[in-house]
């Protein structure tokens, strides 16, 4: 075997293939608008913008109109029976004047209504990431599948030459039962991993709404930056003012705080503007000719002060208290833990780089032990269960070279995720380090 034949092999097996379809901007366009769980997400935020209006209108006037029609029977002793008719139309208006409880509902209305979109700006970075995930569990798959077959056809090459030599004497069974036992370990991890990629493939199809693809592979090398600023320091600090979680925090406690006010307008008195019309036809039974039509109008006040409650208002006075305090408690532990996730985050983005950069050490030193075990196998100073080693270190690294630039490129949409910055441009950015051959 020709020191770069296992290069080849990779590149034959498809890590370098040119027959590429969606790339991930592409999938993240489809997961939009087919992902259930983004969709349930904005169906959400719908239903939740619309308790601002409600609130409004607890202080917006209130007209009813009403109407009756009855037919009645009047039994007299002296006199004949009398059957007749009467029908009232009444229009009512009520203008709330004075009513605090409502006021504050229409501010923590507008809490909620911040909660709803912060809730949903989450929701789409939480769809930047899963695509994100789904997209190079896929490709990670495939290279796997890749290598796997490229490890199985050099192993089996492998065991073809060890069979040669033992049937010419130059090597003994040992070698060749080593070569036949690697082969079918290749043979069973191919089959893991091709059944790996068609449940990653589902996994991507359930979040798009149909079959993924070919997909854009990596770039080969890729690209790698270090977060910036380059400071951790500044990344949590920018978190404490753009992360959607701590937005919804402190909503919620702004909430809890009206809360607290609203119950202590239990002890306001509320002021009303009434008005009503009223148009009464009856008969007119004294004389029992004709009818009588009556239009009243009325317009007023109406002051109501509450005096005694039974001990209710003050006792829902001290639970908005103490939610109030809950809510503080609950604001400080989630910047507390979106700190520790900035900082977890970044701290996997420069590791990774530098994992990155080691394994591309790795994978050249590999390659190049395993080109002089297999010419130090050539003028006999090594064995066939060397060069088998050999190989299988270097499949191994390239498999971990795989898995940590993809983890780099997760890592760094994740630490933007944590400080509330994920958007599709930077998508897009990461979308540029795949390439079309």
């Amino acid at each position: 075997m020709k020191p770069t034949r296992l290069v080849l092999l990779l590149a034959a097996a498809g890590l370098a293939s040119s027959a590429f379809g969606a790339d991930l901007l592409g999938v993240y366009k489809d997961a939009q608008v087919s992902d259930p769980v983004y969709q349930g997400a904005r169906a959400t935020y719908n239903a939740s913008i619309e308790r601002l209006p409600q609130a409004r209108a607890g202080y917006l006037p209130n007209v009813t109109g009403s109407a009756s029609a009855f037919k009645n029977r009047l039994d007299r002793d002296f006199a004949d029976d009398l059957t007749y008719n009467n029908q009232t139309y009444a229009v009512t208006l009520s203008q709330p004047l004075f009513r605090w409880q409502n006021w504050v509902a229409i501010g923590q209305a507008e809490k909620q209504v911040m909660q709803a979109e912060a809730t949903l700006a989450i929701a789409r970075q939480d769809l930047i990431v899963r695509t994100a995930q789904a997209y190079f569990d896929v490709l990670l798959a495939q290279d796997n599948v890749a290598l796997s077959e490229a490890q199985k056809k050099a192993f089996s090459e492998q065991l073809a030459q060890a069979k040669r030599n033992f049937e010419v004497g130059t090597a003994t069974i040992v070698d060749t039962l080593e070569a036949q036992a690697r082969y079918d370990q290749t043979v069973a991890k191919e089959i893991l991993d091709k059944n790996d990629l068609e449940v990653k493939r589902q996994a991507l199809q359930q979040l798009i709404g149909k079959p993924a693809e070919s997909l854009v592979p990596l770039k080969d090398p890729l690209p790698l930056a270090p977060p910036r600023p380059e400071r951790i320091e500044d990344w949590v600090n920018a978190a404490g003012t753009s992360s959607f979680s701590v937005a919804i925090s402190k909503a919620g406690y702004e909430i809890a705080d009206k809360e607290v006010d609203r119950a202590r307008a239990g002890h306001y008195p509320t002021v009303d503007l009434s008005a009503q019309w009223v148009y009464n036809k009856n008969p007119n039974l004294t004389s029992g000719i004709g009818t009588l039509a009556q239009n009243t109008g009325s317009v007023g006040v109406s002051v109501s002060v509450p005096i005694f409650a039974g001990g209710g208002t003050q006792s829902l006075v001290r639970q908005a208290l103490a939610n109030k305090d809950r809510a503080q408690q609950d604001l400080e532990n989630t910047q507390r833990t979106v700190a520790q996730a900035v900082r977890q985050n970044y701290l996997n983005v420069t590791s990774g780089i530098a994992q990155v950069r080691a394994l591309e050490q790795a994978l050249a030193s590999t390659q190049s032990q395993l080109d002089s075990t297999i010419l130090g196998r050539d003028v006999g100073v090594r064995t066939s269960v060397d060069v088998l080693n050999a190989q299988q270190q270097v499949i191994q690294t390239r498999r971990d070279l795989q898995q940590a630039r993809y983890n780099y490129l997760l890592n760094t949409l994740r630490l933007k995720s944590a400080t509330g910055t994920l958007d599709e441009p930077d998508l897009e950015q990461v979308n540029r380090a795949l390439g079309r051959g």
